[in-house]
């Protein structure tokens, strides 16, 4: 089943196309990777999808829901969780207070910060922080996280409303090596035992290649390419445009 038919969808900017009549779908349990060249319109894309923007045209189906130019708090609402490239998170606060916070917005709750908000939703709060591997932090400041936990912060937040489709951009920006590899078997976790699609933006090609059950290419606003991350590999007009040097000794290593 489709959780998300993205359908002829255009994003104009003056003169400039940024999205120019997309059109893929998101199975249920799948993991899809968007990528392509900066320019190439993948942030505009997740914005008109998640309501930062208004599209031009074109259509975005939820489940059975249109969300078409849905403000983000009504698209959040349900059902889609967002991570950003950069991570959006109340650095004065606790972990645990960060998904409370959330956890209240999502239960509707009115709650003012601190003192008010200390025990409400708290149980539920340490559940979703543990399950992203930061239990241990949970009392901790935010400010004092390194960046890879800020970015296990941001994934246990965008969990509260129980989403069964996670728009992540750019999950391992500015990660290290093991860290990008442990956001994406966390991220493959989620997927297995949880069902939650996945749609992601991501410049590291083992990434996307490693991780990816299909692989969406756009350039210049258009999709050039679909498939399996090894038939996008392969694409000769993939290649052209964005894949450049990663050859496929360095694919496969």
């Amino acid at each position: 089943m489709s959780v998300l038919i993205v359908s002829d969808l255009a994003k104009a900017y003056g003169g400039v196309r940024a999205v120019d009549g997309v059109s893929f779908a998101v199975e249920a349990g799948e993991r899809v990777a968007l990528i392509g060249p900066n320019g190439a319109g993948k942030t505009t894309l997740f914005n008109a999808i998640h309501g930062q923007v208004r599209p031009d045209a074109g259509q975005v189906i939820l489940g059975d829901r249109e969300i078409t130019g849905l403000a983000p708090h009504r698209v959040w609402r349900h059902g889609v969780g967002r991570t950003f490239q950069i991570t959006a998170t109340f650095m004065s606060m606790t972990v645990i207070e960060n998904v409370q916070v959330a956890l209240a917005s999502h239960h509707r709750v009115a709650a003012r910060l601190g003192r008010a908000l200390r025990h409400r939703y708290r149980d539920e709060a340490g559940a979703l922080i543990t399950q992203v591997g930061l239990g241990d932090a949970a009392e901790r400041a935010v400010s004092e996280l390194a960046y890879g936990d800020l970015k296990r912060l941001e994934l246990a937040v965008a969990l509260t409303n129980e989403p069964f489709l996670l728009l992540m951009d750019e999950p391992t920006a500015g990660m290290a090596g093991d860290g990008r590899g442990q956001m994406m078997a966390l991220v493959d976790r989620l997927v297995s035992d949880v069902g939650v699609a996945v749609l992601f933006t991501e410049h590291d090609m083992d990434v996307v290649f490693g991780h990816a059950d299909r692989v969406i290419v756009l350039d210049r606003g258009r999709v050039i390419a679909s498939g399996s991350p090894e038939a996008v590999r392969a694409n000769a007009d993939v290649r052209a445009v964005y894949l450049g040097t990663y050859d496929d000794e360095e694919a496969v290593t």
